[in-house]
């Protein structure tokens, strides 16, 4: 074995290693202090996890017996399922520009009428720079065409970018073994943070593909026997490396793990050496012509570099290592240097910061604190996708009504399916190093996953979603190395009675999960309906509108659900009035009197779906200042009256106090894993007793 076969080996095993450790994690200790749910204990999850890859099992094996014909019939038939999913959640699902989002709209709208001025934002934060102008380049030609963007027309967008990274991979498998493609698209159709990240109008989802278009256009690029075709697959990855990591700057990993994986990949050239030389210099030198044009582009938007407002790297470091976040973004770190007047104070007040957090962890803290940042970057399977959209413009009412309890139920499948992903990748690595066969795809792979855990884990701040470009690599990891598991069973066939006491074990094994989860049927939880949130106008900067004494402001309002509560921010009391009218003028609602110092905090009587108009009067002789944000995209429905471009800051809730789920949907989940259970081991074991 040559050095660069066992420096190959090393690095496989380190792969199968680190996602065995993930394993650990998601199995055992999912996030908590960031989801809204409570997850179902580790016992169903794995349970769940198992009976998930034993129906994967019996799906492959039945897709290895088609036909020529029924395999083409299945392939147009699990894309049409695949696009028809994702049609419907298109049309019905429209998220709501907030925080970041709303900042890179707003400024895209800008740019697209002409204004070449940029929010304080993009100085502080200008990684979305190259979004921003990703976004307005889509506006542009939306406009040559005589329409505009629509938020459903940006989710078509969206969808059909995903599905060029999953067409490309699908491709590659196909050619390999049609029957993986097909696994390929049935576990991608139940993977629901890509649905959500689809509807997120943002750099996450823009990167999201580009692992599996270059993965695609590595293993062509391997293969390729003569220099055009060498040339041509190369100038492909260099392009979409390139803006991936102009959009995402964490994406330099995957430059520095392809690279890497070029020099100990084997290909078809006559002269390997000079290829990967060549390969080598053309992808820098494409990274640095892209990085040099990008900047010459935002001079021409009227983008102005100030390091005197930029957040300096350090500062990032700093946050990252501040024991009382877990690692997160924190906004008053932000502030307190953004506060700082020039570069070189803000430079010297995040080390500061660093040293600080550094002297207050010690050795056992910086374990534990990086512990902490690995669970939450790498435990959760739902990569943030519930808490990545706080509203939607537009949804159905029935999800609204139910959100809490769709989106727990969603949250568990994800994490079942996320570990169960996450096993099969695992064992496949494990299987390469015992017949030595290394596949350049897991390998390029692997080294991009270990190369985003130490960046975002060991040096920058880290967050759930930073880590969503590894799950569509478990999804290719799982279709390319699933293996049907026919020797689980072999001690079977001598004992008609073994799958019998398999099926009792397994049947306790449900029971003691039963047991163990009683308490989300029975412990009340209080989970908010939130029917209007308009919670945009608190991230980064505040806008003010200040009411003048005497003098009311009234914001239209579109309640698509009933709702019995309302928060106007900030929450603080005043000598005012509130008042609610429906839309023929009548007032359904207004603030107790006769004493008018109030809360703008309020419980209401239950008021049906409907249009309304929120008045809030000033009865105190100073002025009060309300949180609005300044749009020319419609935040809500209509601005305040009177005030174009200018929305209220505020919430509408239905309040509900209840147990997460009801037995009926406790027993059914369970029942089903069950019925699967049952359904496997007899399966499993009759495949044996075939062969």
């Amino acid at each position: 074995m040559t050095t660069r076969q066992r420096l190959t080996t090393g690095l496989v095993g380190l792969i199968s290693f680190t996602l065995f450790l993930t394993g650990v994690l998601a199995s055992l200790d999912p996030v908590e202090f960031r989801t809204d749910h409570d997850w179902l204990s580790p016992l169903v999850i794995l349970l769940g996890a198992g009976v998930y890859l034993g129906i994967i099992g019996l799906l492959f094996r039945w897709f290895h017996r088609r036909t020529t014909t029924q395999h083409r019939w299945l392939s147009w038939g699990l894309w049409l399922a695949l696009l028809t999913i994702q049609l419907i959640v298109a049309l019905n699902w429209v998220n709501a520009p907030r925080a970041d989002l709303y900042f890179v709209h707003q400024q895209a709208l800008n740019l697209l009428h002409g204004h070449t001025d940029w929010s304080p934002y993009f100085y502080t934060y200008p990684n979305n720079i190259n979004f921003t102008l990703v976004l307005t380049g889509l506006m542009k030609m939306a406009q040559l065409f005589g329409t505009t963007l629509s938020g459903i027309d940006l989710n078509l967008i969206q969808f059909a970018w995903l599905d060029c990274g999953l067409l490309a991979l699908w491709r590659v498998l196909r050619r390999q073994n049609i029957a993986r493609s097909h696994l390929f698209l049935v576990i991608i159709i139940g993977t629901v943070p890509l649905y959500a990240y689809a509807l997120n109008t943002y750099s996450d989802l823009a990167v999201l593909p580009i692992g599996l278009l270059v993965l695609a256009g590595l293993s062509n690029l391997l293969h390729a026997t003569t220099w055009p075709k060498r040339l041509g697959w190369t100038l492909f990855v260099g392009v979409f490396l390139t803006f991936a990591t102009l959009i995402k700057a964490n994406f330099i990993v995957l430059v520095i793990a392809v690279i890497l994986g070029l020099w100990l990949a084997n290909n078809a050239s006559p002269r390997p050496w000079l290829a990967r030389t060549g390969i080598t210099v053309l992808l820098i030198a494409m990274l640095g012509a892209g990085v040099g044009g990008s900047h010459a582009i935002q001079r021409a938007a009227g983008y102005q570099e100030d390091p005197n407002l930029a957040l300096p790297a350090t500062s990032w470091i700093a946050m990252s290592w501040n024991p009382d976040t877990h690692g997160e973004y924190s906004r008053p770190d932000v502030d307190a240097i953004r506060d700082e007047p020039t570069a070189a104070r803000k430079q010297a007040l995040a080390k500061k910061h660093l040293q600080e957090s550094w002297h207050t962890l010690g050795i056992g803290g910086v374990i534990y604190h990086l512990a902490q940042k690995a669970k939450l970057f790498l435990a959760t399977g739902t990569f943030d996708a519930f808490q990545i959209s706080p509203d939607f413009e537009q949804a159905p009412n029935w999800y609204r009504q139910h959100r809490n309890t769709v989106d727990w139920l969603l949250a568990n499948w994800c994490q079942l399916n996320y570990l169960a992903l996450i096993i099969v990748t695992c064992g496949w690595g494990i299987q390469q190093i015992r017949r030595r066969r290394l596949s350049m795809a897991y390998l390029i792979g692997g080294l991009f996953v270990i190369g985003l855990i130490c960046f975002h884990v060991i040096f920058w701040e880290t967050e759930e979603r930073y880590a969503l470009p590894i799950l569509p690599l478990l999804v290719a990891g799982t279709a390319a190395g699933y293996r049907q598991p026919l020797n689980l069973l072999r001690w079977s066939t001598r004992s008609r009675w073994i799958p019998l006491g398999m099926a009792l074990a397994f049947s306790g094994l449900i029971l003691v999960s039963a047991w163990q989860n009683n308490g989300l049927t029975t412990n009340p939880v209080d989970n908010p309906i939130y029917v209007v949130n308009q919670n945009e106008g608190r991230y980064f900067q505040n806008h003010h509108f200040k009411l003048k004494p005497g003098k009311s402001l009234t914001q239209p309002l579109t309640a698509p659900i009933g709702f019995d509560h309302i928060s106007i921010d900030p929450v603080f009391p005043f000598r005012g009035r509130i008042t609610l009218r429906n839309d023929q003028g009548q007032v359904v609602w207004h603030s107790p009197e006769p004493d008018p110092l109030i809360l703008l905090k309020q419980d209401l009587p239950m008021q049906p779906a409907g249009h309304y108009r929120l008045t809030i009067t000033n009865l105190q002789p100073t002025r009060v200042k309300f949180v609005t944000v300044p749009a020319t995209f419609p935040v809500l429905p209509q601005p305040i009256v009177g005030h174009p471009d200018q929305y209220l800051r505020f919430h509408l809730t239905q309040l509900n106090v209840a147990p997460v789920i009801d037995r009926g949907q406790f027993w059914l989940i369970l029942g089903t894993i069950w019925l699967g259970g049952l359904l496997i081991i007899d399966r499993f074991y009759w495949y044996r007793r075939q062969i």
